[in-house]
């Protein structure tokens, strides 16, 4: 049951928890005017030139949405690597619904309106959202190759089918971090595992923000993981529910681990579909084409966002390695190795911070392998400080956890100013005392630009008010699942640069330092000892 358009009211089916949630988002999930102005349209238009004059008036009335909608439309009716000459010009959105059709540009101005409301700048939200384009595409192709009738449908269904969760990682930003860093580690993200972290699922608040905006209800049954047969439509959940698999395997932050575990998945769904597993594999250049306009009207270079993705999924199956070498699994450590040392190659598109890090990196590596200095945990403390000092932090410090873990303590410090920062660093791992002690408590790696929002949120901090940093890392370190300490490092004058692949490798000397620590205390059959000494 729902209320008036826009209204808050609770949802038959929802729990207390995914209810507060909605609430929480307020406004943020008011059906976007555009969507309300299309859904009269179905009621007021009784045949297809109707339906195309109120359904051109509406897109013209977003002045933004109208230039999208052309320029999606103009780059769907070209033919890539052609004649430009040769391309038919759309240059009015009546014209790009009567070659485009109806439903497409209905579904594609829907998505674009309801996209940009959504969007907030949060880490993973963007990911979300292209993986949700590329979804929609593989679903309109899956669906043209498996004969089904009404590729559009599949096309939303596959753009909506993980609202809920791109919905949790716009409002709970830091909480959807520490869940997805979690299931990196441990395996690839199931459906249902987030229960566990939300109190809620991102099915329920997906079901209940498409109910409120009276989208079709194949969009909803859709968001549903597929469990056989069912009410509605079986091949369109069996559509969506394998493009929503075969992207995130693909793309996802916890893909799959390799092309054999992909071409299984592909079979399974091929079976299902009465397809080929070729068919399946030859869709994925169709799907990446078709993506393309949409993915560049939000700004995304495709190449650029494809290369990203390998080097995150890299990076996660070197943690979940990491993970299985610190419990002893020697094998898990070869693993990783093996993998840090094809990521890390040189490359000619690194920036001069990126290159300088990739080379660090690359040295604590070789020093890992060497058995003779390994477990050595000073000398890689030291590596991985200077190393932060050289690509532009003017200061930071190792924090060291308490016996009793209730206290992260300075103990190494570098730069301007680093024994009074050593001296300074006392922090407690606990949401109580501030989001520093947050992100202790949590786990997660926060890279602040303290200006906007962060400088609000943060500036309420005892240790940020005190340090006054103009930007600032804090990489926790753990082993096991226990609180080893953390890495600090700030600015306090200069602007460092904050590319994903810069973040990435700061993440792996974290790495270095925590597979330092392991083998030290494998070694002193102890707790960890000698950190700078």
């Amino acid at each position: 049951m729902t209320g008036p358009v826009g209204d808050p009211m609770p949802h038959d089916g929802l729990s207390p928890e995914a209810e507060a949630f909605m609430r929480t988002v307020g406004a943020a999930s008011n059906l976007p005017m555009f969507v309300q102005n299309v859904r009269a349209i179905g009621q007021m238009a009784s045949n297809l030139e109707s339906r195309v004059a109120l359904l051109e008036k509406a897109i013209m009335q977003d002045v933004a949405l109208a230039a999208k909608v052309l320029k999606i439309a103009n780059a769907m009716t070209g033919t890539p690597g052609g004649d430009a000459s040769n391309r038919q010009q759309i240059t009015s959105v009546k014209q790009a619904i009567m070659l485009l059709g109806y439903d497409r540009v209905h579904y594609l101005s829907s998505a674009t309106s309801v996209f940009g409301q959504l969007e907030q700048d949060a880490p993973a939200v963007r990911d979300l959202l292209v993986e949700s384009v590329i979804t929609a595409n593989h679903g309109l192709q899956l669906s043209l190759a498996a004969g089904w009738a009404k590729p559009e449908l599949a096309y939303l269904c596959g753009l909506f089918r993980r609202l809920g969760e791109v919905l949790v990682a716009c409002y709970r930003p830091q909480q959807y971090l520490t869940w997805l860093e979690r299931s990196q580690r441990e395996k690839s993200p199931r459906e249902g595992d987030e229960a566990a972290v939300f109190s809620f699922t991102f099915e329920e608040v997906g079901v209940a923000l498409a109910r409120r905006w009276g989208m079709p209800p194949d969009v909803a049954r859709t968001m549903r993981p597929y469990r056989g047969l069912s009410d509605g439509d079986h091949t369109l959940h069996l559509i969506t529910q394998c493009s929503a698999e075969v992207t995130r395997a693909q793309f996802g932050a916890g893909s799959l681990d390799n092309e054999e575990a992909l071409a299984a998945l592909r079979a399974d769904w091929a079976h299902r579909l009465s397809l080929s597993v070729q068919e399946i594999a030859d869709l994925q250049e169709a799907v990446m084409q078709e993506a393309g306009p949409t993915l560049r009207a939000m700004r995304v270079d495709v190449d650029s966002w494809v290369r990203e993705r390998r080097d995150v999924q890299a990076a996660a199956r070197i943690r979940r390695e990491q993970h299985a070498a610190g419990a002893g699994d020697s094998n898990g450590e070869a693993a990783t190795l093996a993998r840090l040392g094809e990521e890390l190659q040189s490359r000619d598109d690194d920036t001069v911070t990126e290159a300088r890090l990739r080379a660090a990196v690359r040295a604590l590596v070789e020093r890992r392998r060497d058995a003779t200095v390994a477990n050595d945990v000073g000398l890689v403390t030291q590596a991985t400080l200077r190393a932060a000092h050289e690509t532009g932090f003017e200061r930071g410090v190792l924090g060291i956890s308490t016996e009793d873990f209730k206290f992260v303590r300075g103990r190494v410090g570098f730069g301007n100013g680093s024994t009074e920062l050593v001296r300074n660093f006392v922090v407690r791992p606990s949401a109580a005392v501030g989001p520093v002690g947050a992100a202790l408590q949590s786990r997660t790696d926060l890279f602040v630009q303290l200006m906007g929002a962060d400088a609000k949120l943060y500036g309420r901090d005892r240790l940020i008010r005190e340090f006054n940093p103009s930007q600032f890392v804090l990489l926790p370190l753990v082993l096991e699942d226990r609180l080893l300490g953390c890495l600090y490092f700030d600015s306090v004058h200069e602007s460092i640069e904050a590319t994903d692949t810069a973040r990435r490798l700061m993440q792996h000397l974290r790495d270095q330092l925590v597979a330092a620590f392991a083998r030290h205390r494998a070694a002193a059959s102890g707790p960890t000892e000698g950190v700078g000494d």
